[in-house]
């Protein structure tokens, strides 16, 4: 009776020790996020080995796991683009929806899919289908938005934008869509308050910007708009129109050194522009009549002159560029005494 007693004391004990390692190993279990992330990690590693056709199972398997969470959706866009097949993407997905039929964020990258390989009209379809599984989710109406600008229909384009800022105003890359829209349509007064909006949030938008230095130039803001112009350039010397623009506007406002300047820059990369050389001509002979310095005149002439004269060699048909040259070439002799 002894040795059963201790036998069933034995037994119990094995029990709650298999008991114990189980509730254990049951704590530590992995959740769906958890794996998800976890493939989601494999799949970033595989892609900075270039393995993306690895990559993209791992990532598909974290997309299912966490079918909401955009970040994975995201980095398996990004592989499929990388390995320039959106189409197998498109597949993908079209699976997905037929899984989750009634999932916004399923749908919306369906039509990031559809919108990066050009399928314009399928992308709106989808993105149409996020608004209304997802009302009050801005996404899905910025990039309807962004559909309907390259399909060039500008008012479904401006009522997307202005739904996605009803719901999270101020959203840069909003006001800047509504701001390109009201520019178009030449209503300049709501572009300009739209560019001021996302300039004030985000610089990076130089195409705003330029527009937003053409508006203040049509009210008169001269000095507005140069600072527009101004910046762009800081951020890109390499910003040709807004060098343009702004060396137009020092030759409005007289200032013509400023105007030789900037044309002169212009002139190093624009080689085959006779329109520019012609600006910069009229800029020299114009400052030169400014200065007192007879020999600084005199040299300003004489770039004017070879400013009018590669015009010539571009279009040799320029009337306008062959008078100033006349009039350089006849006052050369006066030069000599001054």
């Amino acid at each position: 009776m002894r040795k059963a007693r201790a036998l069933f004391a034995q037994i119990g004990l094995v029990v709650l020790i298999v008991v114990c390692f189980s509730i254990s190993g049951t704590s530590h279990a992995a959740t769906p996020e958890e794996q998800a992330q976890a493939f989601f990690e494999a799949g970033l590693d595989l892609n900075k080995q270039r393995r993306f056709n690895d990559a993209v199972v791992e990532l598909a398997q974290a997309v299912k796991l966490s079918i909401d969470n955009h970040k994975y959706h995201l980095a398996l866009h990004r592989t499929y683009l990388a390995m320039r097949r959106g189409r197998l993407g498109i597949s993908f997905y079209k699976g997905l929806v037929r899984e989750h039929p009634k999932n916004p964020t399923v749908h919306y990258w369906l039509g990031r899919f559809y919108l990066a390989s050009n399928d314009l009209d399928s992308a709106v379809r989808e993105f149409q289908r996020v608004t209304v599984l997802a009302p009050k989710d801005e996404h899905g109406f910025i990039s309807l938005g962004h559909a309907y600008v390259r399909l060039e229909k500008r008012k479904e384009a401006l009522d997307a934008y202005l739904q996605a800022d009803a719901l999270v105003p101020d959203i840069p890359i909003v006001k800047v869509g509504i701001g390109n829209i009201y520019f178009a349509m030449g209503k300049n007064d709501e572009a300009e308050r739209a560019y001021e909006i996302a300039l004030e949030k985000d610089t990076s938008y130089l195409e705003a910007r330029y527009n937003l230095g053409l508006i203040y130039e049509k009210k008169g803001k001269f000095g507005e708009a140069a600072e527009q112009w101004k910046m762009m350039l800081e951020a890109d010397p390499n910003e040709s129109d807004a060098r343009e623009r702004l060396a137009k506007l020092y030759f409005r406002a007289k200032l013509y050194m400023d105007a030789v300047k900037e044309y002169v820059t212009l002139s190093k990369v624009r080689l085959d522009d006779p329109e520019l050389y012609f600006a910069l001509g009229e800029a020299q002979i114009l400052l030169a009549a400014e200065l007192s310095n007879a020999e600084d005149r005199a040299t300003l002439k004489m770039r004017a002159r070879e400013s009018f004269e590669r015009v010539l060699e571009l279009d040799p048909k320029n009337k306008a560029a062959q008078d100033y040259l006349n009039r350089l070439k006849a006052m050369a002799p006066s030069r000599k005494g001054s």
